[in-house]
């Protein structure tokens, strides 16, 4: 909102407090852009997207179909091996009783909510004995749960902007896991930016990035995560609405690429009345 007031442009904040616009849609029918900054079901999962565009309203970011898909990490995982790209081995269900069906043999698992934003609900475990507890705390969040073999790599993310990869960030977690507290409170991990690794590996994963974006028919910007091991990258989820606080890692990666945050929101702005 201050980068928009910035910008010139005539501001108005509306904060949700439900999965709903419909206390102001009247408010919002009379507004020329729409900028969307909120994260899990309802803002990422092309719910307010669909709304919108049934309004006939300009949004930032994906469509609601790009949104909808993405939000749902089963199926992007699916259409990105799918495609030839590394992903860890994952197994999806609604049940917590999945150890007759489970045949992974990794030593340690990740188990979060298939469709949330976040790492709300996330676990590693592990011992797979053990898991049906994680899949509980995860289904209070979604109805259905993501397992995936853990990958003990470096966590690697790279921003999308237009046509282009932005540098590459490698996330360092001081708590060795990167949980909800690791992503928004100040200190808890350190960023690097650009990640150190050799060009060609570099440039390898910013066109990895692009070509996922593209191939989810993703449009103006994305960030996309990934866990680099054995020098292989792995894919792990793509956010259509990439966060936008101070410790946010898409504004990091524009700062480096000589953005400033009113310029990047202003971009990011013009791109989308361009769509």
């Amino acid at each position: 909102m201050e980068a928009c007031i910035q910008l010139g442009h005539k501001t108005s904040q509306y904060i949700l407090n439900q999965n709903s616009i419909i206390d102001i849609q009247d408010k919002l029918i009379d507004q020329d852009f729409i900028f969307i900054a909120l994260h899990g079901s309802f803002g990422e999962d092309g719910s307010i997207q669909s709304i919108l565009s049934e309004m006939n309203i300009p949004f930032n970011g994906s469509n609601e179909k790009s949104s909808k898909i993405c939000f749902d990490k089963a199926k992007t995982k699916n259409i990105v091996i799918g495609e030839g790209i590394d992903s860890p081995k994952y197994y999806h269900t609604s049940s917590n009783s999945c150890n007759d069906h489970f045949d992974f043999s990794a030593e340690k698992y990740v188990v979060k909510p298939n469709a949330q934003g976040s790492s709300v609900g996330f676990n590693i475990v592990n011992d797979v004995s053990k898991i049906n507890d994680s899949i509980d705390i995860a289904l209070d969040f979604d109805s259905s749960v993501l397992i995936e073999e853990f990958i003990n790599g470096r966590e690697i993310t790279v921003s999308v902007l237009g046509e282009e990869s932005l540098p590459v960030i490698e996330i360092k977690p001081k708590s060795g896991v990167y949980d909800y507290n690791s992503k928004y409170i100040i200190g808890e991990t350190d960023y690097i930016c650009p990640a150190e690794m050799n060009s060609i590996k570099y440039r390898s994963v910013q066109d990895c990035a692009l070509k996922i974006h593209k191939m989810l028919s993703c449009d103006v910007y994305s960030r996309v995560d990934f866990k680099f091991f054995d020098n292989k990258f792995y894919f792990l989820e793509i956010n259509t609405l990439p966060g936008m606080t101070k410790t946010s890692l898409f504004p990091k990666a524009a700062k480096q690429h000589g953005l400033s945050f009113k310029k990047l929101i202003e971009k990011i702005i013009k791109l989308s009345l361009e769509k």
